[in-house]
């Protein structure tokens, strides 16, 4: 299957459903055609537009052109021009299966020789026994290794197809992790533990919109790539899976391009009778040698954190409004990513977020966020104005109301309530903090959603402690009722219920008396 020519990719038009090969499918994209892609799954789709924006970048960079809206045949001739440049005389850089180890393949880099192919990618080095295939699913390959299963299952029935495959493989060599000796991360995240987030500004959510937007940033900010203190070199190495790779000697940052497309992982499919296999060997070495960077690569989808110096890494806790709203008002914390860059264009849009959270040698989930930020807004959260130094303020002032509504009177009065109302509780219990977390936990599922909206609402109010109060009267509701909730899931105590219900009702709410005395009123108080 041969990406510059067959039609590999499922695409939806306004007008019908088809297949395109990848330059016809950058085509498209070009011309705003594309409704959406069947065939990649919601975690991939960053993943496959960062590899789409940079492969057009170096190919728009290297024919001196600057409009990503280009025809089929422009992209066909573009990307074997850069492929030859690098030293690949044929398709076999863009084919899925290439039988010659010897040659690259799709996202696949040569072994050495045959022989170095034949004992660490099909028999055991030590062993000398067969070696079991890394991958016999699309999904296998696709995902990092697991301790548990979760919203992205590492044994569901994906397609066998070579869509399926392609896309497997390119969300796994460009998105992955450190998982296990000889398992190498990509460079582009803070360490093989960290995770590659992808940032940035939509005016609209189309894929083509968003690709002819992001492609055209790049070559903007090229330039900025190939200065100090990055170390990229114009016209260097973009197709990273083009030379053979031993998986000991990494290449130096100092000899690719600023749009590399990097490769994690030894891999090499093969064609059976049963389906496509993916045959695997260890790596002792990155593929770049770039750890001491941590991440901090000019990726210009990944905001800076500050103080570290490093790549954003997004926690097991996901995207949270914490963070969310770092990321709009970074001040002293993140330096933003480059696509969060809104000053070419006006109107309403969203602040885009996703990421695939990685540990150590697992996955904690797919984690997306999409923040819509009305068109008076706008002007105000990136701009330099006392009203975006109130708006940065206030959405402080939210957080901190809804962390005290929680650790103050709702998580207090659960412990009362399933201790069964005792003259002090005791929050080191672990089965109790256990229960205690997941119950208050639907509070914060709750309000999570209605934090912006509540904070743009601020704009029309004048007076900060009036822009407040709506906000906690609607944290106090969701508390109540989560607290409501809990009394229907306690475990029940003989003879300790009622005490239990009726102690945590008045922690609850003389906690709130005692924390926001100048936002309750009368009519708070349980009948």
């Amino acid at each position: 299957m041969n990406l510059l020519l067959d039609p590999l990719f499922r695409v939806r038009l306004p007008e019908q459903t088809t297949r395109a090969s990848l330059p016809e499918l950058l085509a498209l994209l070009g011309e705003d055609r594309v409704d959406s892609l069947p065939g990649l799954q919601r975690h991939q789709e960053d993943a496959f537009h960062i590899f789409l924006c940079y492969l057009a970048g170096a190919v728009l960079d290297r024919q001196g052109r600057a409009e990503p809206r280009q025809s089929a045949v422009f992209w066909l001739e573009g990307i074997r021009a850069l492929t030859n440049a690098e030293g690949c005389d044929n398709d076999d850089a863009w084919t899925l299966v290439v039988d010659d180890p010897t040659r690259p393949a799709f996202l696949q880099a040569p072994a050495p020789s045959r022989e170095v192919y034949m004992r660490e990618y099909v028999f055991e080095r030590k062993t000398n026994k067969p070696r079991k295939a890394k991958a016999t699913t699309p999904a296998a390959l696709d995902v990092l290794q697991t301790a548990r299963n979760h919203d992205i299952k590492a044994a569901r029935g994906w397609s066998d197809e070579p869509e399926a495959w392609c896309y497997a493989l390119l969300t796994m060599q460009t998105m992955t992790g450190y998982s296990g000796r000889g398992n190498q991360s990509i460079s582009r995240m803070n360490g093989g533990y960290g995770s590659r987030p992808c940032v940035g500004w939509q005016e609209h959510r189309r894929a083509g919109t968003r690709f002819l937007r992001d492609t055209a940033v790049l070559l903007s900010h090229r330039s900025t790539w190939l200065e100090q203190p990055y170390p990229y070199r114009n016209v260097g190495k973009v197709l990273l899976w083009l030379q053979a790779w031993d998986g000991e000697v990494p290449l130096p940052l100092s000899t690719l391009d600023p749009f590399y497309l990097e490769i994690a992982r030894r891999i090499r499919l093969i064609s059976t009778q049963d389906g496509y296999r993916a045959l695997a060997a260890t790596a002792s070495s990155p593929r770049i040698a770039a750890k001491d960077q941590k991440g901090n690569l000019g990726d210009p989808w990944i905001p800076i954190n500050i103080e570290k110096g490093s790549a954003l890494t997004v926690q097991g806790t996901g995207l949270t409004p914490k963070l969310l709203r770092e990321l709009l008002f970074p001040d002293g914390v993140y330096n933003p990513a480059v696509m969060q860059d809104v000053s070419a264009g006006q109107g309403a849009g969203w602040l885009s977020a996703s990421v695939l959270v990685g540990g150590d040698c697992t996955t904690d989930g797919f984690h997306e966020a999409a923040i819509r930020i009305p068109e008076k807004i706008r002007p105000v959260v990136f701009g330099k104005s006392p009203a975006r130094d109130r708006l940065a303020g206030l959405s402080k002032q939210g957080l901190e109301t809804a962390a005290r509504i929680q650790y103050k009177a709702l998580r207090p009065a659960l412990f009362a309530l399933m201790e069964g109302g005792p003259d002090s509780i005791h929050p080191d219990k672990t089965e109790i903090s256990h229960w205690v977390d997941k119950a208050a936990g639907a509070y914060s599922r709750h309000w999570n959603p209605l934090y912006f909206d509540w904070l743009w609402s601020t704009l029309d109010q004048p007076d900060d402690a009036a822009a407040l109060k709506p906000w906690f009267e609607q944290l106090r509701k969701l508390a109540e009722t989560t607290l409501e909730q809990a009394f229907d899931r306690v475990p029940l105590r003989s003879g300790r219920n009622y005490r239990g219900k009726t102690r945590a009702r008045g922690m609850f709410y003389g906690s709130l008396h005692k924390h926001f005395k100048d936002y309750m009123e009368a009519n708070h108080e349980p009948v």
